[in-house]
């Protein structure tokens, strides 16, 4: 009973793994966000730029030491006082003991700290905008993925739909067949039909597996996993270019390049200031023991508190600084240049998708029309077909004409949800999801 009992069970978890899981797009970048493996790394990154922006990194806290020093020596001593008393000893042993608890603080150093810790800053936010502009790269690649298996699942309607059209036109070439009315050709021209639109499906199954693989993939699930989406694509609505162009500062990529403009300055800053002298003050607590078992001295012991100063001024060290910040001048300068690169770039980008947009648009909306004249078409010439009053070439080009349709309907859904995708991805609003 225990057996039987335990293989139900098997069963019904077998039964249970092979059940496909249907996800909404929102749910797939959802799983996306949290399973991807570049959003992970883009993650640990930002954590990293963000563990290294503390107080201790600018050299604005003290810095506070103990140091302990103790050495042990076996000597051979020869001495003559001014007495006239000579000691001679092999084999003495000396123990000096040194322990100095000590701080040290810097309390001006050129304006060094403030640009350190203003550049540290930069780099943690530049961190998160990394990851911000990773997410919304690989939510557009779950996109195009998500939508890629609905236009391969639409095809794959059209071409079962056009499958059951020449199923029925074969009955109906039988039946003329049995009464005397059709010949063997039409029943060749059917079947041959058939077995093409059955290798189709199963090119079909097989572009939406790969299509299925590719999202698993995406969204961090097992590459075998059956994962099923929602046959609707939603598109967003009131697109406008001019509010596309005023959220283009968005953009992760164009902050992270003002940021790096911003954090270079701050590296001239940093150069500069060891120009500029420092001022340090110390303070701390020593102790200092000395014993030795032979020679004048036999102990010697200190200790006590101390505060001090130290002041540098750097005067030459042989134009090193002088370079170091002609080199820094030039990088910002670079920095800038690519700073305006990439303004111009993303324009560019913005208008040529903002142009695929508009034509993809226009063509979905064709391609509707199209798709419903065609189906129109199809239907009436199936109730011809039916009544004896078309020949089997003519509802076979009614089939290939509503297959060619339908499927230029689906890749024009597929594109202008790209479209839109890519439009919105370089305005840096590719965030809803």
């Amino acid at each position: 009973m225990n057996k039987k009992f335990l293989l139900i069970f098997v069963l019904f978890l077998v039964k249970k793994a092979s059940i496909a899981q249907t996800i909404s797009l929102e749910e797939a970048c959802v799983m996306a966000t949290n399973n991807n493996f570049n959003i992970q790394a883009a993650q640990n990154n930002a954590h990293i730029a963000k563990a290294n922006n503390f107080l201790g990194n600018t050299g604005k806290l003290p810095r506070i030491n103990l140091v302990i020093n103790d050495n042990y020596q076996i000597f051979g001593i020869n001495q003559v006082l001014a007495s006239g008393q000579e000691i001679n000893r092999n084999g003495a042993t000396s123990n000096a003991l040194n322990a100095t608890l000590r701080a040290d603080w810097q309390l001006f150093n050129g304006f060094r700290i403030p640009a350190t810790q203003e550049r540290l800053i930069l780099q943690e936010i530049n961190g998160q905008l990394a990851l911000k502009a990773q997410k919304q790269m690989i939510i557009a690649s779950v996109i195009i993925a998500y939508t890629d298996i609905v236009r391969q699942k639409q095809n794959l309607k059209v071409l079962k739909s056009s499958l059951d059209v020449s199923e029925k036109r074969m009955e109906i070439i039988k039946k003329r067949m049995e009464a005397g009315t059709a010949n063997q050709t039409d029943l060749y021209l059917a079947e041959l039909d058939i077995n093409t639109q059955k290798q189709a499906l199963a090119n079909q199954y097989l572009g939406i597996k790969q299509a299925t693989v590719n999202l698993n993939l995406l969204i961090g699930k097992r590459a075998e996993e059956n994962t099923e989406v929602l046959d609707n694509i939603s598109f967003e609505e009131n697109i406008n270019i001019e509010q596309l162009r005023n959220s283009l500062s968005n953009n992760p990529q164009l902050e992270i390049a003002k940021n790096n403009l911003q954090a270079n300055k701050n590296i001239e800053k940093e150069i500069h200031s060891q120009r500029l002298p420092t001022f340090n003050l110390n303070a701390g607590y020593s102790y200092n023991r000395n014993n030795s078992t032979a020679g004048f001295l036999l102990l010697n012991q200190n200790y006590g508190a101390f505060v001090g100063f130290n002041f540098t001024l750097p005067l030459y060290n042989g134009s090193v600084n002088s370079r170091q910040f002609e080199i820094a001048k030039l990088q910002t300068k670079t920095q800038e240049i690519e700073l305006q690169r990439l303004k111009q770039e993303l324009d560019g980008e913005l208008e040529r998708q903002w142009q695929a947009y508009l034509l993809a648009k226009e063509q979905l909306q064709a391609e509707e029309k199209n798709a419903k004249v065609a189906q129109e078409y199809l239907v009436l010439m199936q109730k011809r077909f039916e009544l004896g009053q078309s020949n089997i070439i003519e509802i076979r080009e009614a089939q290939r004409v509503l297959e060619s349709t339908e499927g230029r309907r689906s890749q024009a859904i597929f594109n202008l949800k790209v479209a839109e995708t890519q439009v919105l991805l370089v305005a840096g609003k590719l965030s809803g999801y």
